[in-house]
C-alpha cells in the first residue's frame, strides 16, 4: 500500500495500518509533499517500512533535485544503499538490481543546511495559511482543513472553487503562481488509462486550485488573491 500525504495533509494512516496488518501487506509512504507534517505527534514517513521524501526545488526544503528515504529496518537500509549505487555490494559485485541514484555531496550539503531552516519555514507557511483561511472562510470556497491530532506543513493551500479555470487564468495574469494539482487524474493518463470510474477523483481534478503560501508570500499578496478569486466567480 502506498498512501500519499497529498498537499502536506496526512493520509488516514491508522486505518491504513489496520488494513495492512490484517492482510499482511507492506506500506511505503509517499511523503514527498509532507516533510514536517505529523499525525498524533508522529512524523509523516515514519509510520511504515519506508518513507519517501522529495527534495525537488519546489518542495518545503530543497537540495536542488533528488530526495531521501527513511527507514528503521537495517536490512532495508543496506539494500537501499545498494540500489542507489548500481546494485553493488561491499565486495564490489552486483548482487541486486540498481541504478545511479546517489545524491551528490553538494546537493546533500544544501539539504543539510535547509533542514536547519525547516522550523522557521513551516512557521511562516502556517501563518500564511491561517491568514488565507480567515480571508476566505465566509466565501463560497471549499477550504483545506487540518484534522484533529494532525499538523499540516502547508506545502500547498488547495481549495475547490467554481470557475476554477477562470480563477487560475486571472491569478496567473496577475503574476500569482497558482497551479492545478492535478488536472488529469492518473487513471486518465495515456499510460495508466482504464475504464475505471473514480467520481471523487474526477470531481477534484476539475475543481481544485493550489494557492502559493510559501515564506516569500506577503499578507498583501494573500489579500490580492482573495480579491481575484471573488471576481473570478462572477
Amino acid at each position: 500500500i502506498i498512501p500519499v500525504h497529498l498537499y502536506g495533509h496526512m493520509a488516514y494512516m491508522y486505518e491504513i495500518l489496520e488494513i495492512a496488518k490484517k492482510k499482511n501487506i507492506k506500506i511505503i509512504e509517499d511523503a514527498s509533499q509532507s516533510l514536517g507534517s505529523k499525525l498524533k505527534g508522529k512524523h509523516s514517513g515514519t509510520f511504515s517500512d519506508l518513507g519517501c521524501f522529495s527534495l525537488y526545488g519546489g518542495k518545503i526544503i530543497t537540495s536542488g533535485e533528488g530526495g531521501a528515504i527513511v527507514t528503521n529496518d537495517k536490512k532495508l537500509f543496506e539494500k537501499l544503499k545498494q540500489v542507489r549505487n548500481h546494485g553493488l555490494a561491499k565486495n564490489n559485485l552486483i548482487t541486486t538490481l540498481g541504478l545511479n541514484l546517489r545524491l551528490s555531496e553538494l546537493s546533500a550539503s544544501i539539504a543539510k543546511i535547509q533542514m536547519k531552516k525547516l522550523p522557521r519555514l513551516l512557521s511562516q507557511r502556517k501563518k500564511n495559511a491561517q491568514i488565507l483561511t480567515d480571508l476566505l472562510k465566509n466565501e463560497d470556497v471549499i477550504l483545506p482543513e487540518q484534522r484533529k491530532n494532525e499538523i499540516v506543513n502547508w506545502y500547498l493551500y488547495t481549495i475547490a472553487i467554481k470557475n476554477r479555470d477562470k480563477a487560475l487564468k486571472n491569478l496567473n495574469a496577475s503574476r500569482i503562481g497558482a497551479m492545478i494539482y492535478y488536472s488529469t487524474p492518473i487513471h486518465k493518463t495515456p499510460y495508466y488509462k482504464t475504464k475505471l470510474r473514480l467520481p471523487n477523483t474526477e470531481w477534484a481534478s476539475s475543481q481544485v486550485l493550489s494557492l502559493p503560501i510559501h515564506p516569500k508570500v506577503r499578507k498583501q499578496d494573500l489579500v490580492r488573491m482573495k480579491k481575484i478569486l471573488l471576481e473570478s466567480k462572477i
